[in-house]
């Protein structure tokens, strides 16, 4: 084919675009919408420019690989980021400053239990102390005596939450 004039403004149908791009004539109405390729407004049988077309096209294609490798680069920094924050969760709970909610959860319930029982137990042990004491003795008594069972459950050590972590473990191993 011989072009005389200027190649940028040669136009053929949509169907031979299509053709020539290796895509159906549909998706060519698509990029048409889209912008991508324009639309020779002068041509009667609805033709398209095929220089600038086949640039755009090509260019879009090429942001669209782009934009997935800055996708894959974005997920493996994500990947990176996360494998860290595991790495770090696992040093701090070797070092005993973290521990696993089921071991948090297993000596809270624990502790809980042992102040509800410790603190229902109060009316019979102090029954017989507060006979015919007066009111004021009665309150000090009392408040002396849930005051102590505040402060057992007030000493916090971490060796409660090892020593469960421990029996857990042990736990684990057996039943593997």
């Amino acid at each position: 084919m011989k072009v005389s004039g200027d190649p940028k403004k040669i136009t053929v149908t949509q169907r031979a675009f299509a053709g020539c791009i290796g895509v159906t004539q549909p998706r060519v109405s698509q990029l048409i919408k889209d912008g991508i390729v324009l639309k020779d407004d002068s041509s009667t049988s609805g033709g398209v420019y095929l220089v600038s077309g086949i640039i755009n096209y090509m260019r879009s294609k090429a942001g669209a690989s782009e934009e997935e490798d800055i996708d894959y680069m974005q997920e493996k920094a994500k990947h990176e980021k996360t494998k860290r924050e595991i790495a770090e969760l696992r040093l701090a709970k070797m070092e005993h400053s973290v521990y696993d909610a089921h071991t948090v959860e297993l000596v809270m319930t624990e502790q809980n239990s042992n102040l509800r029982t410790q603190l229902l137990g109060l009316p019979s042990k102090l029954a017989p102390q507060l006979e015919g004491k007066k009111k004021e003795e009665i309150y000090a008594i009392m408040t002396r005596e849930i005051e102590e069972k505040l402060e057992e459950l007030a000493e916090y050590s971490p060796e409660i939450f090892m020593q469960e972590e421990i029996e857990g473990a042990s736990d684990d191993e057996d039943s593997e």
